[in-house]
């Protein structure tokens, strides 16, 4: 609505016109005048009025048919018409408002009523208006609002999402890493396994952890995070030797943004990344001697202050460090600092290569068999006892991950068939021999299967005692239950059972019967 509404006067009678612009002119309306219907929806189609004062009786187009033009036109639609006419009968005002007219004024006309019927209607128009504008408010806040509920729904569900993938990456994570993932029974794995469950509760402590290539020292300190308070936070794993010098600072400890060309934005360091978790340092031995200062300081303080900032912020992290290196004798020759050594060595973790745990080669062949069959879409096969005693008796410098290794290389070679010492490849092409020389000793060899369980590898027992009879060149049923641990009956039937293959010579009968090793001499 304009600041001064404007009122249409349709009359074809120039009196009835002077008469009502009279009663309107200082009233504060905008006034036009039309003399018949085809005027007025002339003057309506070029400028919707705020009112109109129609008459009804009026050549050619009449009151009730401009009235009903204007209602169906959306122009128009909701612009107020009082018919102002000598006409008084019902029928006449009711046929007015089938039209769609709001209200009627019988001529004469009297200009206080005029006035108070008009300023009602704007009234009620302006109040439909600011109603209408408040509801297409109101509704235009419940779009916004049922927009950001669907946004944060989905941003919920994506967070949800996010939890469960977590979560499943956190459970995959203590069932890949965890302690129950260890493969060994021997004397030298349980006890490696009760330290490790030791240190998973000392959260505080940094861990030093000393082997050979190959022997899992990522494994055991991913396993010191998952098993503990820490499990559920980030570990973060560094290759020490991998990191360029110049990279070093910003790689750890982070930087801000132009804090060097090419820092387009600010970076987390390594420190940062692992706050509440566990960092791993691998070949620690190879840090540089001005990382090492810098990394003893944050071990020192918790603080890190990224590269090209003013601001340092703390950290909660624990550190396992892992080295194949001598750092006690690199300390003695001053490429490493004493001091982060002792930091680093809250507790020193040394894991046995594979040569001092044998007791495990046949459960670790076991597992690497089932486990790389599976990925690979085959059968478990069998691996004969032969290629089994040439694993045992093999040093592997490689440790467990040449014993892995070896393992797939020769499913591939078998082809699905049994595995045989043709199929083991080992360093250098070399075959292992059948018994080697921690084969030989009498005291371990009743043990090379013994921690394989019930149930385990068939044959084990056969294996066993042909491993005897090489070492000895003769057995008889009495040395083989001592050594065995099996009772008259057993050793019997595996005597008999290795005699019918051909694997061992029978001498003698009865009570004086042995056994030496096929093609073998007795003595």
């Amino acid at each position: 609505m304009t600041a001064q509404p404007l009122v249409l006067i349709v009359d074809d009678q120039a009196d009835n016109l002077d008469i009502l612009v009279a009663h309107l002119a200082d009233s504060g309306f905008e006034l036009a005048v039309a003399t018949d219907g085809g005027d007025a929806l002339a003057l309506t189609h070029e400028r919707a009025p705020d009112v109109v004062l129609l008459d009804v009786m009026m050549p050619g187009i009449d009151g009730f048919e401009v009235c009903r033009r204007m209602k169906a036109d959306a122009r128009t639609a909701d612009v107020p018409v009082i018919f102002t006419t000598a006409l008084t009968d019902t029928a006449s005002k009711l046929r007015g408002f089938e039209s769609g007219a709001i209200d009627f004024l019988s001529k004469p006309l009297q200009r206080e009523e005029l006035l108070a019927r008009i300023h009602v209607h704007l009234t009620i128009v302006q109040q439909r208006r600011e109603l209408e504008a408040r509801n297409d408010r109101l509704l235009s806040l419940n779009r916004e609002l049922q927009e950001q509920i669907e946004r944060r729904q989905k941003l919920e569900d994506q967070l949800s999402l996010t939890d469960q993938r977590l979560d499943t990456i956190t459970r995959h994570d203590v069932e890949r890493w965890s302690i129950d993932g260890f493969v060994g029974t021997g004397p030298a794995a349980c006890r490696l396994m009760d330290e490790v469950r030791s240190l998973q509760h000392a959260e505080r402590t940094h861990v030093l952890v000393l082997g050979e290539s190959g022997t899992g020292k990522e494994l055991v300190s991913r396993a010191i995070h998952v098993g503990g308070p820490r499990g559920t936070r980030p570990f973060i794993a560094v290759n020490c030797s991998a990191i360029p010098a110049e990279l070093a600072d910003a790689e750890f400890f982070g930087h801000s943004r132009g804090a060097y060309t090419g820092a387009a934005g600010p970076r987390h360091g390594y420190f940062s990344q692992a706050d509440g978790g566990t960092l791993f340092l691998d070949e620690i031995g190879d840090l540089e001697p001005r990382l090492q200062a810098k990394l003893l300081r944050v071990l020192e303080d918790g603080v890190v202050t990224p590269l090209g900032a003013n601001a340092s912020r703390t950290v909660d992290v624990r550190v396992v460090a892992a080295t194949n290196a001598d750092l006690t004798a690199r300390v003695a020759d001053g490429r490493f600092r004493r001091d982060l050594y002792f930091r680093l060595a809250g507790y020193v973790l040394t894991l046995p290569p594979l040569r001092e745990r044998r007791d495990d080669i046949p459960l670790l062949v076991r597992h690497y068999l089932q486990h790389l069959s599976g990925q690979m879409g085959r059968d478990t096969p069998e691996i004969s006892d032969d290629a089994l005693a040439s694993l045992w008796g093999y040093d592997f410098p490689g440790n467990v991950r040449e014993l892995r290794n070896l393992i797939e290389y020769a499913l591939i070679a078998a082809r699905g068939a049994r595995i045989d010492v043709a199929h083991l490849h080992f360093l250098g092409g070399a075959v292992a021999p059948l018994c080697g020389p921690a084969a030989r000793s009498a005291d371990r060899l009743p043990e090379i299967t013994a921690t394989s369980g019930s149930g385990g590898w068939a044959g084990h027992d056969e294996q066993r005692l042909l491993a005897l009879a090489r070492r000895d060149g003769r057995v008889d049923n009495a040395g083989v239950q001592a050594a065995l641990a099996v009772d008259h009956g057993r050793a019997s039937y595996l005597l008999k059972k290795l005699h019918r293959e051909g694997r061992l010579d029978k001498h003698g009968e009865r009570r004086w019967t042995f056994y030496t090793p096929a093609q073998w001499s007795a003595s």
